[in-house]
């Protein structure tokens, strides 16, 4: 990784989103062609509040490489901000296609899609949870929409073990709580 890559990196994590888009520019001048770079000023944009500019920085991304799932997935994150919740999802699902693995993708396609589709909502939230079965979060919104689904057996069997797992997780305790009663 290039040295104005890992400063940017650094100074984001260290809440300099400033001096990050200035590290992020030094290595787009050095290869201007490089997608991450892009990707990752336009976090540095969005953390400082600057959506227009965030959104820019994306769009010269996707401009040179369209089936980049990191800049598809933060231009769906972009647009959900934003309410443009359409746009989002279609973000969302071409950063999913071209990377399967993207648990945070399926997961974020999960909460756009369970207000008008909750069985789709559930594929996402299944998929996001299968990925990563170490984040007790997946499988805890899987449950809570298996719950309003009407499917609440399938709801606790998913709860238990996180309750069991993850102590401090309340809110899974508190839902399974409620379906128990």
């Amino acid at each position: 990784m290039d040295v104005p890559l890992q400063h940017g990196q650094l100074s984001v994590e260290q809440g300099e989103a400033k001096k990050a888009v200035a590290s992020y520019q030094t290595a787009l001048k050095l290869d201007p062609q490089a997608i991450m770079p892009m990707v990752n000023t336009s976090i540095a944009y969005a953390q400082m509040g600057e959506g227009e500019k965030a959104e820019r920085s994306l769009q010269k991304a996707l401009k040179q490489a369209p089936d980049n799932a990191a800049a598809n997935f933060n231009m769906g994150l972009l647009k959900a901000e934003n309410k443009d919740l359409q746009a989002a999802e279609k973000y969302l699902k071409l950063a999913f296609k071209s990377d399967p693995q993207m648990a945070q993708a399926a997961y974020n396609l999960c909460i756009i899609t369970a207000k008008d589709r909750i069985s789709e909502a559930v594929g996402w939230c299944r998929k996001a949870s299968d990925l990563r079965p170490q984040e007790p979060k997946y499988a805890y919104t899987l449950a809570f929409y298996l719950n309003q689904k009407g499917e609440k057996a399938e709801a606790v069997r998913i709860l238990k073990p996180i309750v069991e797992k993850y102590p401090k997780y309340k809110d899974a305790e508190m839902l399974l709580k409620e379906m128990e009663k």
